[in-house]
């Protein structure tokens, strides 16, 4: 039977309180768990002996606590706490209420603090308000944190330790399909669909069909799972774990729901290739695996020719960020004949236009109107054959972006501090040698003193970029220059995924504002982001002033008169109070003749 908090209608002169429970898993709330259970005994312990009032109930299931602020139950929490209808929050412990793994989980906390919300947790007060709770509060939340961060770090060194072992230590959704892992005797074994795969290797192998879709069909697999699924070096005995999730990235599901970290290509040194099937167990032989492997290579060297030949591209997915709001840029394909005959590719348009966001709570339409993919790709031709062929324009570009940097950020000079530093260890080391020579000193001690001196003056060196005069590493004149002169290769880029490639080792974000691109962000292989000179570009947008335009051969692209739109209609500048909103892109005489033209054309004229 579910559990119902006993709500209560608000009496004068008893705190107001709200229960706070929370598991991280579906797992933890289900029947025979003890998680839930427990934690509303405890509360319901609390509330009884300190008599408070409780008004509110918060029930968080899949949430992790470093989540919490994402739900929706909490936001609503939130609104209650800012009108003053909370006194007390009551939780079986800190952990059950955040465990913070950045600092911006604690803005519910203060929250709390703010609207003088007291935390009581298994018992103990917490008043963020005072000196005294602020910090045993604190504490016990960052050690909440802390404790979340060692488990999974041993979590996941054991995961590590069983992959290497040959052990499956994941569910088993994550084994490929005719794979089956048997916990008891914690050993990989076979299951009934390993059949299809067997036989999808010997269509390929004997029956030399080449059509993978054509594989799937007779082998019962999903067309888009064929190539993964054969390519996967399991079928041969041998499980390879070349991949990992990003530590640095979570995704979350809605209202701030357990979601999955993002796939990512391990070190090489942390590739692992552990055979989990003896030779003679093994469902495909290896010189099978080989000669498959081989034709799903030419399959796919076969495709992207007939691919490039029919299908022109999106030059700018991955680099093309919105101008407005920063969001990704995406493609949108529309083929459509337009008025004059001509056929459209599509356009990108900014995420929030997105049909995939226009309905999710918090989401708003920017600015950015919906751009046509040819326009955009030529822009970027053209700018990145500007920025490689006229390094006057890429210097004077990064050199205004460096003076407003420094006009933003306050410029520390890093130089002398650490030349002082530098001469400070050079002293010490001076000393140390004279100790030695008058025999105060012995000389094992005297080596490791100057150990620590060179590591600490290599610690120095390597902040300010490795140059051994700090003061002439901030002013030196080098730049990002090393792919700049590298044009032939841009020029003789032929393919759409060629030119993509060389565009993503130049800049790792592009902006666009309409058809103009605003700021650009270079890539890390281009210039590190340590460099001290011209780092900032690569960890900041570079704003281009004024935007960088196509040439005026297009008519969209001049320079227009104050408080004029060009109308792609009549292809003429005209007032914007000519334009019926903002967002259109014909003025009113054009888009009245276009809605003139369809009742024509609906009524059959």
């Amino acid at each position: 039977m579910a559990h119902e908090a006993k709500i209560q209608a608000p009496a004068a002169g008893r705190l107001r309180a709200c229960s706070w429970i929370r598991v991280s898993t579906k797992e933890q709330a289900e029947n025979g768990r003890a998680g839930l259970d427990r934690q509303r005994e405890a509360i319901e312990r609390v509330v009884a002996g300190k008599g408070y009032q409780l008004v509110d109930s918060v029930e968080l299931v899949d949430v992790s606590g470093t989540a919490v602020l994402h739900a929706p139950e909490t936001i609503a929490l939130l609104e209650r706490i800012a009108r003053r209808e909370i006194d007390v929050i009551v939780a079986s412990e800190m952990s059950r209420i955040i465990r913070p793994d950045d600092l911006s989980t604690f803005s519910f906390l203060e929250a709390c603090k703010r609207n003088g919300v007291i935390l009581d947790c298994g018992g103990t007060l917490h008043d963020f308000a005072s000196p005294e709770g602020y910090l045993a509060g604190g504490i016990q939340a960052l050690l909440g944190g802390h404790e979340r961060m060692q488990m999974l770090r041993k979590m996941m060194a054991s995961k590590e330790k069983r992959r290497a072992n040959g052990k499956h230590p994941g569910s088993w959704i994550t084994l490929p399909l005719g794979i089956g892992y048997d916990r008891k005797k914690d050993k990989y074994i076979f299951t009934p669909e390993l059949g299809r795969i067997i036989e999808a290797f010997r269509l390929m192998d004997e029956d030399r069909i080449r059509s993978l879709a054509e594989v799937g069909r007779r082998a019962n697999i999903h067309p888009a799972s064929v190539r993964t699924l054969l390519s996967n070096p399991v079928y041969k005995g041998v499980r390879v774990y070349d991949k990992m999730a990003d530590p640095t990235r979570k995704i979350e599901k809605a209202h701030g729901r357990q979601g999955y970290r993002p796939k990512i290509a391990r070190p090489k040194e942390r590739v692992i290739r552990v055979r989990i099937f003896e030779a003679e167990d093994q469902p495909v032989s290896d010189e099978r695996w080989e000669r498959v492997q081989r034709i799903l290579e030419s399959t796919l060297r076969n495709h992207e020719v007939f691919v490039s030949e029919r299908v022109v591209g999106n030059l700018a997915t991955g680099v093309a960020h919105c101008g407005f709001c920063g969001l990704r840029m995406y493609a949108k394909t529309l083929l459509k004949t337009r008025a004059d005959g001509s056929r459209s590719r599509g356009y990108y348009i900014c995420r929030s236009h997105h049909e995939t966001m226009t309905n999710r709570p918090g989401n708003f339409r920017c600015a950015q109107s919906w751009n046509r993919k040819e326009v955009i790709d030529e822009l970027f031709t053209e700018f990145v054959e500007k920025f490689l062929a006229d390094p006057e324009f890429t210097s004077s570009v990064l050199r205004q972006a460096r003076a407003k940097q420094g006009e933003k950020i306050v410029s520390i000079s890093v130089g002398e501090p650490i030349q002082a530093k530098l001469d400070e260890l050079a002293k010490r080391d001076e000393r140390i040698l004279a100790a030695l020579e008058a025999g105060a000193l012995a000389i094992g001690e005297a080596k490791q003193r100057r150990e620590r001196i060179a590591e600490e003056r290599a610690t120095l060196l390597k902040s300010i970029g490795g140059s051994s005069h700090p003061g002439r590493a901030v002013e030196q004149e080098s730049g990002p220059w090393s792919l700049l002169e590298d044009r032939g290769k841009w020029m003789a880029s032929a393919s759409v995924r060629e030119r993509k490639a060389f565009i993503a080792r130049l800049f790792s974000e592009i902006y666009l504002r309409g058809d103009s691109v605003s700021a650009f962000r270079l890539a890390p292989t281009l210039v590190a982001s340590n460099d001290p000179v011209w780092g900032f570009a690569a960890t900041f947008p570079v704003a281009l002033d004024p935007p960088f335009r196509l040439p005026s051969g297009d008519p969209s692209a001049a320079e227009l008169p104050a408080g004029h739109r060009f109308c792609r209609g009549c292809n003429q500048a005209k007032p914007e109070s000519g334009f019926y909103d903002p967002k259109r892109s014909r003025c009113k005489e054009c888009s009245r003749e276009a809605c003139r033209q369809r009742h024509r054309k609906s009524r059959g004229k």
